[in-house]
């Protein structure tokens, strides 16, 4: 009875070691199957997340290339294209207007009597774009923004009276509704720096990353267009204003959009080294330059209220063309001349 129960005992730690070993190892066995398990689903969760992530990456990606693509960057001397004009005659007026000297800019005459091929060039290519041959565009400050400066066109004889220029009637009716219109690109104190730079969007009818100026030219696409600055720009480094200058020329050419630079009527600075530049890099990029300083020139006090910026002018009309409001008001002068010019540009790109 004894050696049977030691048997027994014996038999029993046996199966209860085998138990405990078996139970170990299925505790083993199932840790290593856990493991992998959340390692795979590790990998799964992993996977898809960088999956999600890559794709709204892609997608972020690509919403922002539309935007920079249409946005304005700030071309470094961009070299435009070689344009092949076509075969017409150019007019004894087309000539290039590097004869001009800017260091006399002061004697330099009102309106452009000359345009140059590139500036032909450029607007017959602007055209073939889809440019409008019937806009211009205003790019300035308080001197350029609606109404005061040639809204009137828009108004017909409430608004003007042409007087003896009438031949001036024909840009008048080609340009219709430009003259009114509220540019993108004017602003009161707006300078150079201004409408060259980015985040003009607070009515969200600019686009992110796109400046005044090029918002300007994308709603109204036009052929032709003003850029007048300086007065504020007076105030900041002539360095900062001639390099922002540059950027919005080459921004307009670049659209091929022929720009219209503009001297500015009074001398804030001083020593008119501002309209030295403007003069300077009409002669560089070989645009055409309306002359104001000049026209304003025999005004009494050059055509400017009393220790301000702004344009005298008669409280009843602005452009009054008939009377002697041209020889004692420089808003009546600033809208006469500027038509001029506009109709000179017009008439020299369309010989």
């Amino acid at each position: 009875m004894r050696k049977y129960s030691n048997r027994q005992q014996k038999k029993k730690r046996y199966a209860l070691s085998t138990l405990i070993a078996g139970v170990i190892f299925l505790m083993i066995v199932f840790g290593i199957l856990l493991v992998f398990t959340a390692n795979g689903k590790i990998r799964r969760v992993h996977a898809d997340e960088t999956s999600t992530i890559s794709a709204q990456q892609t997608r972020m990606q690509s919403m922002l290339d539309q935007v920079v693509a249409q946005a304005d960057h700030t071309p470094a001397a961009t070299a435009l294209p070689e344009i092949q004009p076509t075969p017409t005659a150019i007019p004894e007026t087309v000539a290039s207007i590097v004869a001009l000297d800017p260091a006399d800019w002061k004697n330099w005459p009102i309106l452009p009597q000359t345009i140059s091929q590139k500036m032909i060039d450029i607007y017959r290519t602007g055209l073939e774009k889809g440019n409008n041959p019937a806009a211009f565009s205003k790019v300035g400050d308080s001197n350029s923004v609606m109404p005061s400066f040639l809204s009137c066109f828009d108004y017909g004889e409430k608004g003007y009276a042409i007087g003896s220029y009438t031949s001036l009637e024909e840009t008048i009716q080609q340009f219709q509704w430009s003259f009114s219109r509220e540019s993108r690109a004017t602003k009161n104190g707006a300078t150079a720096l201004d409408l060259d730079g980015y985040h003009w969007y607070e009515d969200d009818i600019c686009w992110p990353y796109e400046s005044a100026t090029t918002c300007e030219y994308r709603l109204w696409t036009p052929s032709i267009a003003f850029i007048a600055l300086g007065t504020n720009d007076a105030f900041m480094r002539i360095d900062i204003f001639e390099s922002h200058l540059r950027s919005l020329i080459q921004k307009t050419l670049d659209r091929f959009i022929v720009p219209i630079l503009v001297t500015k009527a009074d001398n804030l600075e001083g020593d008119d080294s501002f309209n030295s530049v403007i003069a300077r890099l009409s002669i560089e990029y070989e645009v055409p330059c309306w002359n104001l300083w000049r026209a304003m020139d025999s005004l009494p006090n050059h055509g400017l209220r009393e220790g301000d910026v702004h344009p005298t002018f008669n409280q009843t009309s602005l452009c009054n063309f008939s009377g002697s409001d041209l020889q004692n008001y420089g808003w009546t002068v600033r809208n006469l001349t500027a038509l001029q010019a506009l109709d000179r540009v017009w008439h020299l790109l369309n010989p």
